[in-house]
């Protein structure tokens, strides 16, 4: 790896998940040198179970991260999406569900994306990060940011890191935006997902199946078969935080029991579980993206709803303009940089969370009127194929990029 010069341009970069990480990667593959301090533990060091949260990871994901090194080691680990089944499942109006299949084959020739356990994406980008070496990339961990400056971070033992700019990508609950004077609208509706991971007796065939029920959505997420052979999904399942609270309180036996029977058999039978957890569902976004020296990339920028896996697909997105952004030192100098990642990324931004946040709201609802707009548009898609296809297309790859 290349020798840093002391007067190479710095870049911070706050937060070290997936995101984190993939900028820090691709900063030092552009000649920067970067700092990437994070809040929590080494994941290396930690012990107990592995988080269970996994990600379909679309075409422009896989390629931010194949220039970064790091796609080819982890692609084995994933599963491919070749279909995506939709069912609307309001049992409490509707006996009769609607469902609509989109396969991916109808508009390219390359599965919608591969699910990867975000545990096992960042174990290899931690793994490629410690090939470039600290004086390219350094990883700071158990160092919480708390005070913001531009130029400058202090980190919660008082120390005080300066750079020529910082990215943060912490995620929805850093403290710099508020300190920076960036607005962020944010709004949560009163939903928990919980997610696991599951053996079953049925085969996937490669299918995510979203279930929209009326306290959330039901989404089944192909993962590899197990070393003998035995199909195995991640699941996200939205509810009310009551309901999720009781299921929670479960054991494993009995949670798998309701699991089994809201899935309608389409997975037969759940013959193991594991790696329970669950995170509070919101959408937030902040009112621009970029201050003096700084950007916000990921969730420090926007979050979405967990539907259709816009989350860390549009959060990579932001990674990939970052970096072509920044494809030289020299680009720091450019005053318009900063205003150019924010318009670049926002407006595809504000689309993708209002078309998530309006479908959320509109499944959850109890107007008949919008369940019958709601039910008539998912059948219109299966013989409107110019609007098929075109939605199909925009899920798989953010506007304004590549």
């Amino acid at each position: 790896m290349p020798v840093m010069e002391s007067q190479t341009p710095k870049i911070i970069v706050i937060g070290a998940g997936p995101v984190g990480l993939s900028l820090g990667l691709g900063l030092a593959q552009n000649g920067f040198r970067v700092q990437v301090v994070e809040a929590g533990s080494d994941p290396r060091t930690r012990t107990g179970p592995r988080p269970a949260r996994s990600t379909a990871l679309m075409p422009l994901s896989q390629e931010t991260l194949a220039r970064l090194g790091v796609w080819e080691r982890v692609a084995d680990k994933g599963a491919p999406l070749h279909k995506l089944r939709l069912i609307d499942d309001q049992a409490d109006r509707w006996t009769n569900p609607v469902i609509e299949v989109f396969s991916a084959e109808e508009i390219t020739s390359t599965p919608f994306g591969h699910n990867v356990v975000n545990a096992d994406l960042v174990d290899a980008l931690l793994e490629r990060a410690a090939e470039w070496g600290e004086a390219a990339l350094e990883l700071l961990f158990d160092a919480p940011v708390t005070g913001w400056a531009p130029g400058q971070v202090t980190l919660g033992d008082g120390v005080v890191l300066e750079a020529d700019l910082i990215l943060d990508a912490a995620g929805r609950r850093s403290p710099v935006p508020e300190l920076a004077g960036i607005s962020l609208q944010d709004y949560r509706p009163d939903q928990i997902a919980l997610v696991c991971q599951i053996e079953h007796s049925i085969d996937h065939e490669g299918i995510s199946t979203e279930f929209h029920r009326r306290e959330g959505p039901l989404t089944t997420v192909p993962m590899p078969a197990t070393a003998v052979g035995q199909p195995q999904s991640a699941i996200v399942w939205v509810h009310r935080p009551g309901h999720a609270e009781e299921l929670r309180t479960l054991d494993d036996a009995a949670f798998a029991r309701a699991l089994q029977s809201a899935l309608r058999g389409v997975l037969g039978e759940i013959t193991s579980l594991r790696a329970r957890g669950g995170f509070e569902v919101g959408t937030q976004v902040a009112e621009r993206f970029d201050g003096p020296q700084l950007a916000l990339v990921g969730e420090t920028a926007h979050v979405m709803p967990p539907i259709g896996a816009q989350g860390l697909n549009t959060s990579l997105a932001d990674v990939a303009v970052m970096l072509s952004l920044l494809d030289h030192p020299s680009r720091l100098q450019d005053p318009d940089m900063l205003r150019s990642y924010s318009a670049r990324r926002r407006g595809d931004v504000i689309t993708r969370l209002t078309a998530t946040h309006f479908l959320n709201q509109a499944i959850q609802s109890h107007r008949f009127g919008l369940d019958h707009a709601r039910r008539g548009a998912l059948k219109s898609l299966g013989w409107l194929r110019p609007m098929r296809h075109g939605l199909m297309r925009a899920g798989m790859r953010p506007f304004g990029v590549g």
